[in-house]
């Protein structure tokens, strides 16, 4: 499976339709294996590959403000929202998304200093 991460897109506000998406490469497990970038043509053809192969869509976006990822679908590429920044929704931007990532390790980090205290004071 594909998780659409975050967009990027071109410095001219004209082309906004020709963006890069940003994605995670889930194995069946859930597991990220890989990280990649594809441009809207080759995330339809990734699309077409996947409906040939499999009969169904097996990319996923997970956009702003969502508690939970949605399919990614080829009917979403028929027309675009302008006030969304992709044909299937609003994604972070890189920037946005790169933010998440420093809160999250962050968090991560307190937790860790907290129950690395909590160990050393069960301990003595």
């Amino acid at each position: 499976m594909y998780m659409a991460i975050a967009v990027e897109h071109p410095k001219h506000p004209s082309r906004r339709d020709q963006y890069h998406i940003w994605y995670l490469d889930i194995d069946d497990r859930g597991n990220v294996v890989g990280i990649g970038k594809k441009t809207r043509e080759e995330l339809i053809e990734a699309l077409f590959r996947s409906y040939d192969a499999t009969g169904r869509s097996n990319w996923r976006a997970f956009k702003k403000g969502d508690e939970q990822s949605t399919p990614i679908e080829i009917y979403d590429f028929i027309s675009q929202n302008i006030f969304e920044n992709t044909h299937f929704g609003e994604l972070p931007t890189l920037a946005e998304f790169q933010k998440t990532l420093n809160l999250l390790r962050t968090r991560f980090a307190m937790q860790a200093t907290e129950t690395s205290e909590l160990l050393a004071q069960h301990s003595a």
